[in-house]
This record gives C-alpha cells, sequence and structure tokens, in this order.
C-alpha cells in the first residue's frame, strides 16, 4: 500500500474513531440530561403528593415513568410505585395500593433497591390492615421488615424500619394483640428514630413524625387502659413535637383528631371542639378524608353534649354523607382484594388436575347447599331478633313514662355475681335503718343516676357507697329492696338503659364502634359490653345497631 493511501486510511479510521465517541459522548449527556430533568419532575410530583391535590401528582408519575422505562433508569421506576404508594394510601385508596403493578416490585429486586422494596410492602400491610385483610396485612410486614433489614446500614434503614414497627403496631392493635406485644413494637419503633442522625436534614422530619407518631399510640393504649394521667402526658408530648418540629401536616391532624376523642371521653367537651375544629381547619390543606370523618363525628358528639344542636346536626349529617361514601369505596376495595386472592388460589387450583377440578365443582355446590340452609336458619333467627328488639324498644317507651317500674329487659334476670347476705344480715340492717333513713338514700341514689355516676369506670360497690354517703350494707339492701336486683345487675342494667337510649335517640350513635361504645357506657372491656348488653336485651350490640340501620334504608327505599 502506497504511504498516501495509507495516509488517508489512517485519517478516515481516526474521524470515524472520533465520531463514535461524540456520538458515545452525546448520548451520555442525553441520558444525564434525562435522568437530571427527572429528579426535576420527582421534585414536582413530591409536592403535589404532599399537597392537598395529591391526584395531580399521578399524570406526572405516569409520564416519569414511561420516561424512565425509555432510558432504562430503573431506580426512577422503582420511586414511581413507592410515590404512588404513599398517594394512593394517603387517599384511602387502598385497593389501588394492594393491586399496585407487580413491576415495580420486580424492578426492585433487579437492582436490590431494598429501601423501596421495604416501603411498598409496608404501604401494603397497612392497606391490608385498614381493609380488615390482618393476615394478608402480616404476611406484607414481615416482607417489609426481611428487605428493611438489607439496607446498608444508616439513617435509611433506621427510618424502613422505624416506620414498619409503628405501622405494626397499629395493626397489632386492630388484630386484638396483646398490650405487651404494642408497647414492645412502639418502643423498637422509638428506639429506631432515635438512632436517625440529625446531621442530614432531610431526615429531622421524619425522626421526629416517628417519635410524635409513637407517642400517640402510646397514649391511645394507656387511654384504653384506663391510666388517664399518662395519657394525657402523651398526647402534650406529641403535641409538642408537632408545634416545634418540622413534622408533615396531615401526622398534625391525625393527633387534633385523636386529642378531640380523648377529651370527648373525658367529658370535657370545650376542648375536644377546641382540637377538632383546629384538626379541620387544617385537613382541608392535607385533604384525608377518614380524618375529616372522624373529626365530623367528634364535632357532632362534643356540639351535642354542649346544647349546641344545630352545631351537632351540621356535623352529624356530614359524618354520615362521608361515612356512607368511605363504607362503599371499602367495600368494593376489600371485595376487589378477595376477588384478586380468590382468582389466583382458583387458577392454581384448576391447573392442578382435572381430577382436582371434579372435586372443586363438587365442594361449591355443597358450600352452595350449606348457604340455603344457613341463610334460612339466619333468616328465622333474624325474625326472633326483631322481635326482642321491637319488645325493648316497646318497654322503652313505657319506661319514659314510669321509669322507677318498668324495666329495661329482654330476658330474666342474671344470677348475682356478688355473694348473697344472710338472713341475719338482712335483719341486721332492717333493725338499724329507719324509714327515714331509707327514703334519705332512696333520693341520693336517685341523685346519682341522674348524674350518669355509672358510667365511671371506677364505679364499685364501695365507691357508690361513697357516692351516696352510706356503708356497703345498706347501698346493697336499700338495691335489692328498692330495685330487685344485685349491685352489679344494677350498675350494668343502667348502662345499657343508658346506650340502649342513646342509639334510640341519636343516629350518630348508631355509627360508633361497638368498643366506642363499650367506653362511653364504662365497661372495661368491648367483650364484656358486648355480653352484658346481650344478657339485658336479648341481642348483640351491632344486631341491635343494624335493627335501626335497616329500617331507616327500608324507609329510603320505600320513598
Amino acid at each position: 500500500m502506497n504511504a498516501p493511501l495509507r495516509k488517508n486510511l489512517y485519517y478516515g479510521i481516526v474521524s470515524k474513531i472520533h465520531l463514535l465517541f461524540l456520538l458515545f459522548s452525546c448520548a451520555l449527556y442525553a441520558q444525564t440530561s434525562t435522568i437530571e430533568s427527572i429528579n426535576k419532575e420527582f421534585d414536582t410530583a413530591t409536592k403535589y403528593a404532599h399537597s392537598g391535590n395529591p391526584e395531580k401528582a399521578i399524570p406526572i408519575l405516569d409520564k416519569i415513568k414511561k420516561e424512565c422505562e425509555s432510558i432504562n433508569y430503573k431506580q426512577g421506576i422503582t420511586r414511581v410505585g413507592h410515590t404512588l404508594a404513599i398517594i394512593y394510601f394517603n387517599s384511602s385508596d387502598y385497593n389501588k395500593v394492594i393491586s399496585l403493578s407487580e413491576d415495580y416490585l420486580k424492578t426492585g429486586e433487579e437492582i436490590q433497591d431494598y429501601e423501596k422494596l421495604s416501603h411498598i410492602h409496608r404501604l401494603k400491610g397497612c392497606a391490608y390492615s385498614e381493609l380488615g385483610l390482618l393476615n394478608k396485612g402480616d404476611e406484607e410486614y414481615d416482607l417489609a421488615l426481611e428487605y428493611a433489614q438489607k439496607i446498608k446500614a444508616g439513617n435509611n434503614k433506621q427510618h424502613a424500619l422505624g416506620v414498619i414497627y409503628g405501622n405494626r403496631a397499629s395493626h397489632l392493635i386492630k388484630s386484638g394483640a396483646p398490650q405487651d406485644a404494642i408497647f414492645a413494637s412502639i418502643n423498637k419503633s422509638i428506639a429506631e428514630a432515635e438512632k436517625i442522625n440529625e446531621s442530614d436534614n432531610s431526615y429531622i422530619s421524619k425522626k421526629y413524625s416517628l417519635i410524635a407518631y409513637s407517642y400517640i399510640i402510646l397514649a391511645n393504649e394507656y387511654a384504653k387502659a384506663g391510666n388517664v394521667p399518662t395519657a394525657g402526658e402523651y398526647y402534650l408530648k406529641a403535641l409538642a413535637i408537632h408545634e416545634t418540629k418540622p413534622v408533615p401536616l396531615v401526622e398534625k391532624v391525625v393527633l387534633l383528631s385523636e386529642l378531640g376523642y380523648f377529651y370527648t371521653d373525658q367529658k370535657a367537651y370545650d376542648k375536644a371542639v377546641k382540637y377538632a375544629e383546629s384538626g379541620i381547619k387544617l385537613e382541608k390543606e392535607a385533604s384525608f378524608p377518614q380524618l375529616r370523618r372522624d373529626l365530623f363525628e367528634t364535632l357532632s358528639k362534643a356540639y351535642l353534649e354542649l346544647h349546641q344542636t344545630e352545631a351537632s346536626k351540621k356535623y352529624l349529617s356530614l359524618f354520615t354523607a362521608l361515612n356512607d361514601s368511605i363504607n362503599n369505596s371499602e367495600k368494593k376495595a376489600v371485595d376487589t382484594a378477595l376477588r384478586s386472592t380468590i382468582s389466583k388460589q382458583k387458577k392454581q387450583y384448576l391447573a392442578s388436575s382435572s381430577k382436582q377440578t371434579v372435586i372443586y365443582i363438587l365442594s361449591f355446590l355443597a358450600l352452595a347447599v350449606l348457604g340455603i340452609v344457613l341463610f334460612l336458619r339466619y333468616k328465622k333467627q333474624k325474625q326472633i331478633q326483631i322481635q326482642k328488639i321491637e319488645s325493648v324498644l316497646e318497654q322503652l317507651k313505657a319506661r319514659q313514662n314510669q321509669p322507677e317500674t318498668i324495666p329495661l329487659t329482654a330476658t330474666e334476670s342474671s344470677k348475682t355475681e356478688e355473694a348473697e347476705e344472710t338472713e341475719d344480715d338482712k335483719e341486721e340492717v332492717i333493725a338499724l335503718m329507719s324509714p327515714e333513713a331509707e327514703e334519705k338514700l332512696l333520693e341520693k341514689l336517685h341523685d346519682f343516676e341522674q348524674k350518669q355516676l355509672y358510667l365511671e369506670r371506677k364505679v364499685s360497690l364501695s365507691y357508690v357507697a361513697a357516692q351516696v354517703e352510706t356503708n356497703t350494707k345498706y347501698l346493697s339492701y336499700i338495691i335489692k329492696k328498692h330495685k330487685g336486683k344485685d349491685f352489679n345487675k344494677y350498675i350494668n342494667d343502667l348502662r345499657i338503659n343508658y346506650i340502649v337510649q342513646k342509639i334510640n335517640d341519636n343516629p350518630v350513635y348508631r355509627q360508633y364502634k361497638i368498643n366506642v361504645l363499650a367506653e362511653e357506657t364504662g365497661f372495661s372491656s368491648h367483650s364484656k359490653f358486648a355480653t352484658v348488653f346481650k344478657s339485658t336485651v336479648g341481642v348483640s350490640p351491632s344486631e341491635f345497631i343494624k335493627y335501626y340501620q335497616d329500617n331507616e334504608r327500608d324507609k329510603k327505599e320505600a320513598s
């Protein structure tokens, strides 16, 4: 090859290499530029996600996902999935959290983005928990913890673990777990939060958000256990954090909602209104329907007790409308989640063999027959329940006219829970009490009833004796002689009469959960209240409330 030709060939190769280098540099620059622009779009989406209009972030995130896929930016894809899960959960759209595309989780596995995987599974656990699908929630929380443990040591890991333990404590409460287990989970959450290094400003808010959230749960649990002073201390500690640290707005709304409920329960209705009204104002910025519903409920009840009828009616109307909307939405979400689970199991089952298919069909037919039998039995029991309830309501009307002579009960009096006094004891009391003393004691007992002191949790024979200024022996004698029952039956009847009257007169009480009604009437537990209610009224509290709801629905359909 001659020299000129060789020289031209050399320059041609160099030019091509240079051109390839330029093209590669441009492509690399273009990708970097695209990633930078995507991150800027994420900033915009994140602002919307935590504003009063989180739905505005969704189209931006959809666009970001397509851009990430076009340049194979997998970290961006998992971030989209995590952000969407947050938006859907905060909007109470739990079904969308649960049915979030598996692509986000698969991509996270590919790039080992354990932090995003942990948070997505945690939010799925929270969604299942809110829908009452507790076992599925447990599975998701276990996966969230598994991935969190794989996160590299540092603030990311501490935050992920702290949030999981905090959310799981709420899940344990819904599951009816022992208080020790709940406290253990909360203490783990606080311990992880306290490890977060505040030198990173972006984690200061996350740290104190975790601690404040943990204080709220501790306050709730202490209040439930009857330790009101300690509960109040934890609520105020949480409030102090919200007033001095940069904690997310929606979490302050949660706290104000809890404070409203707490002070309503303590009959400090002015304070309840103060905190709940503040919560309503802030909620407009946070846009969280379930919180708004709870605040409406608190305000309706508090204003009713303060005899501000118009305000109470206003918030009752708002509560009822929003509650119906949320219940319908949650029911659809539960149905969809269950259908999805059943569909997956059914496909696996049918794919196994034709023999199993036959067994499945036969099992289905057997269940259908069983369902018909159970339905007919249910209808019969339902009719009996309606008769019992209507009997109680008739007695309720009669008792309003003659409160001292007609007891509210659909069953025979239960056996006394206290030891019966001997004949000698009765004779001794009779001998010592004059008719005038009896009359005076009855007046004080009537005053005790009018003040509704029987709703206090600390009520006991000695407590009531102190209130009416007598001893336990005289008090037992008067109750048995004039009320025709022992002390426990007397108190329980007063409490059940009170709540039956409330349910009958005030529709808002028909929306309360059973544990709220139990606390309202001073019972130590949900199960104790339900047992006493059924033995007194003849049906369970939920069946009694459903009677009213069915009547209301029938009236609407008739009109």
